[in-house]
C-alpha cells in the first residue's frame, strides 16, 4: 500500500473550522451538487441520484450558482424532494459548495458534480468504508469516462513539473511512460483492485466526513473554481486524516461539458482561473515569501503556459466552428 507524506511546516492551512458536527443527523450522507447553466445534464445526475439504489439515507442539496436559466426552477418543479438554494451571483464551485454542505444534515458530505451519471450501491460503499475506518478522512470514487475508461481524478500532489507532465501535456501524450507522468498521474497504474490512499482526489465525487472539516476547515474561498480540491485535500492530509480510493465505488463523469467552458468567452475565464488558482495553491504551500525568486519563477511559467493555451484553444474552437458550418 503507498505511503502518502505531507509536509505541513509551510502550508497556511484554513485551520479548524467549529460548527461542522451537528447533534443529530437527518441522514447517512447529504449529497452536494453545484450547478451553473447546466439545465439537462442536472436534471440526468439529480435523477439517477434519485432512482439509483442505496441502503442509506440521503439528502439531496443543488445549488444553482445564479445560472439564470431556469435550472433551479426544473429542480423544485421535477424533483420536490431535493433542497435547492437559487443563488442570486456566481459564488464558484468553492463558495457553492461551502454553502450546500453548511446547509447540509447528513454525517457525511459528498460533493457531486452536476455532469455525473450515479450508480446503484456507489454512495453505500462510500459510507461503510469511512464508517470503518476512522483515520480516513475523505473517500473518492472510482471515476470512469463515458467510455467507460478511468478518468483522472486521483493523482500525486502537484510539484512544479507538473505543468509538463500532466495528462493533457504534450510530454504525457508522445511518451505516456516518462517517469514524471507516472509519480504525478497514479491512476494510470494504480491497483483498483483494492482501496488505497491517494494525495488528491477530484471533487468531482468526493465523500468527506464531518471531523475531517473540523480539523482542516472547508474548501479555501480564495479558490473560485479549479484546484479547490487539490488544496483541500493537502488540507485534510495535514490535519491528521488520510484520503482513500474506494475503487468499487464506481461512477461516470462527462468531464468539461459543463457550462464554464462552452463558448470562447467561459473558455478564456475557464483557463486563466485554473492558472490563477495554480498560482494561489503553490503560493501557499510552497512558497514562503512573495520576495522569493520562486515567486517570480512560478508567476512568470503559469502566465505563459496560460497564454499559450489560451491561443491553442481559441485556435482549436475557431477551427471546429469553422468546420461544423462547412
Amino acid at each position: 500500500m503507498r505511503t502518502v507524506t505531507v509536509k505541513t511546516a509551510r502550508a497556511e492551512t484554513a485551520g479548524p473550522a467549529a460548527g461542522w458536527i451537528l447533534p443529530e443527523y437527518t441522514a447517512d450522507a447529504s449529497v452536494v451538487v453545484v450547478n451553473y447553466k447546466t439545465p439537462d445534464m442536472l436534471r440526468r445526475t439529480v435523477s439517477t441520484l434519485l432512482t439509483s439504489e442505496q441502503r442509506s439515507r440521503v439528502e439531496v442539496i443543488v445549488v444553482d450558482n445564479a445560472s439564470n436559466d431556469g435550472s433551479a426552477e426544473m429542480v423544485r418543479r421535477e424533483f420536490p424532494d431535493v433542497k435547492c438554494i437559487a443563488n442570486e451571483v456566481n459564488l464558484g464551485h468553492t463558495g457553492g459548495c461551502n454553502q450546500g454542505m453548511k446547509a447540509a444534515g447528513g454525517r457525511y458530505l459528498f460533493l457531486l458534480n452536476s455532469d455525473t451519471v450515479m450508480r446503484s450501491g456507489v454512495i453505500d460503499r462510500l459510507i461503510e468504508y469511512l464508517d470503518r475506518h476512522p483515520h480516513v478522512g475523505a473517500v473518492a470514487a472510482k471515476v470512469l469516462n463515458p467510455d467507460g475508461s478511468v478518468q483522472g481524478t486521483i493523482k500525486s500532489f502537484p510539484s512544479p513539473w507538473s505543468a509538463i507532465c500532466g495528462r493533457y501535456s504534450i510530454l504525457a501524450r508522445l511518451f505516456p511512460g516518462n517517469r514524471l507522468s507516472r509519480k504525478y498521474l497514479i491512476y494510470r497504474e494504480a491497483d483498483f483492485d483494492r482501496p488505497f490512499p491517494v494525495d488528491s482526489a477530484s471533487a468531482c465525487a468526493f465523500m468527506v466526513r464531518r471531523e475531517a472539516i473540523e480539523k482542516a476547515g472547508p474548501l479555501d474561498a480564495r479558490f473560485f473554481l479549479y484546484w479547490n480540491d487539490v488544496d483541500w485535500c493537502r488540507s485534510i492530509w495535514a490535519s491528521g486524516f488520510e484520503i482513500h480510493c474506494v475503487p468499487d465505488s464506481v461512477l461516470q463523469h462527462d468531464q468539461h461539458r459543463g457550462g464554464t467552458r462552452k463558448g470562447p468567452k467561459r473558455l478564456l475565464l475557464s483557463t486563466i482561473d485554473f492558472h490563477v488558482g495554480a498560482y494561489r495553491y503553490y503560493r501557499k504551500w510552497h512558497i514562503r515569501s512573495a520576495w522569493e525568486p520562486a515567486n517570480a519563477v512560478a508567476i512568470g511559467g503559469l502566465t505563459a503556459r496560460a497564454l499559450f493555451v489560451i491561443v491553442a484553444e481559441e485556435l482549436r474552437w475557431l477551427f471546429n466552428k469553422e468546420r461544423k458550418e462547412a
